[in-house]
C-alpha cells in the first residue's frame, strides 16, 4: 500500500516595484517675515514614472506638521493645486507654485483597499507674532469632488498661476509726471526714489518678463526690475506694502518663476503706454512718489509711468 505525502503548495504575491523618483524635493512656502523664511510644510514631493505616465506623488509626511494635520498621508497621488491640473507643468514649476502660495488647496487620489478615493486638503498658514507659522485653517474632505469641497471651505482659494521666463528688456527708465516735471524712478544702491534726473547706472532698470502658463488677471503683467548699475539687486514690494531692493541672481530666476514671492511687480495697464507697477502680493498697491523726500513708496493711490 502505497502512501503520499500531503502537498504543500507555495503561493508567490508579486512585490509592488517602486521606480526610483525622477525627482524629489522638501515641500516648504516662502514667508520673507517669517522667522524662517523657507517654512517645512512637512513632507517632501516627489515625481515618479507610473503606467500611466509621470506623476506627482507627496511622501515623507510629518506626523504632527502642516501636511499631516491637513489629512494627507505619504504615497497621496497629486491631481491639482487650486483647481490647476499639473501634469502639464515641469517639477521645478510645480515645487515653486506651492512654495509661493497660500492659502493651498490639494486635490489627491488616494489607494484604499485597491480603489482609488479622491481626498482634498487645504492649508491657509500665517505668520503669529513670535514670526513663526501656525495653521489658521486647515480642511479635510474625504471621498468628494473640489467644486463639492468649495462649497464647505470657508475661505477663499486662489488659483494657481505659473510664469515662465520669456526675455528682458535692458535699459528701460520708468517716468512719473507731476506739478509739470518729470521724475525717474532711480536708486542708490540702498533706498529707491523718484529723481529729476534721468542718469544712467541709477535710472535704468533692466525688467524681466515672464509668459504666462495661465493667464493672469487681465491686464497685468509680472516683472522683475533689476537695477542696471546694482545687478545683484531686484525691487520688491513686500506684504507690509514696504518697497526696497532685495538680493537677486539671475540665475536663480530665469527658469521658471510663481507669482506670490515678493520680488514681484505687476505691470498694470491704464490706456495706451501708462500703466502702474503694483505689488504683486498686496492687491491694489502701486509705486508712487511721495510728496514729502521724493522717495518711492507703496500707496493705493500709484502714479501712472511711462517707459522711455
Amino acid at each position: 500500500m502505497s502512501s503520499c505525502l500531503p502537498c504543500r503548495v507555495i503561493s508567490r504575491s508579486k512585490k509592488k516595484v517602486t521606480m526610483p523618483p525622477i525627482h524629489y524635493s522638501r515641500l516648504t512656502v516662502d514667508y520673507p517675515n517669517a522667522r524662517d523664511t523657507f517654512t517645512s510644510l512637512g513632507g517632501h514631493l516627489f515625481q515618479r514614472e507610473t503606467r500611466d505616465g509621470v506623476k506627482f506623488f507627496i511622501e515623507r509626511v510629518v506626523n504632527g506638521n502642516f501636511l499631516h494635520q491637513a489629512g494627507i498621508k505619504s504615497n497621496d497621488r497629486l491631481v491639482t493645486v487650486n483647481d490647476r491640473e499639473i501634469d502639464g507643468l515641469n517639477f521645478d514649476q510645480l515645487l515653486d507654485s506651492i512654495r509661493c502660495l497660500n492659502p493651498i488647496m490639494f486635490e489627491l487620489e488616494r489607494t484604499v483597499d485597491g480603489s482609488p478615493v479622491t481626498v482634498i486638503s487645504v492649508l491657509d498658514i500665517s505668520i503669529g507674532d513670535d514670526n513663526n507659522p501656525f495653521a489658521r485653517f486647515v480642511g479635510f474632505y474625504y471621498n468628494t469632488t473640489p467644486e463639492t469641497a468649495r462649497d464647505l471651505i470657508p475661505i477663499d482659494v486662489p488659483a494657481l498661476v505659473v510664469y515662465k521666463y520669456e526675455s528682458m528688456d535692458h535699459n528701460v527708465y520708468f517716468k512719473t509726471t507731476s506739478v509739470g516735471k518729470d521724475y525717474w524712478l532711480s536708486t542708490d544702491g540702498s533706498k529707491v526714489f523718484f529723481s529729476t534726473d534721468k542718469l544712467p547706472g541709477t535710472s535704468q532698470w533692466n525688467k524681466y518678463k515672464y509668459a504666462y502658463v495661465t493667464q493672469p488677471k487681465f491686464g497685468k503683467e509680472p516683472v522683475i526690475l533689476v537695477p542696471t548699475g546694482h545687478t545683484d539687486h531686484c525691487l520688491a514690494a513686500n506684504s507690509d506694502e514696504i518697497l526696497k531692493l532685495e538680493s537677486f541672481d539671475q540665475n536663480t530666476y530665469v527658469k521658471a518663476i510663481i507669482p506670490g514671492n515678493e520680488r514681484f511687480l505687476c505691470r498694470q495697464g491704464t490706456s495706451g503706454a501708462d500703466f502702474f507697477l503694483e505689488s504683486s502680493i498686496t492687491e491694489g498697491y502701486f509705486i508712487t512718489r511721495s510728496d514729502d523726500d521724493d522717495t518711492a513708496v507703496m500707496t493705493t493711490s500709484g502714479s501712472i509711468l511711462t517707459e522711455s
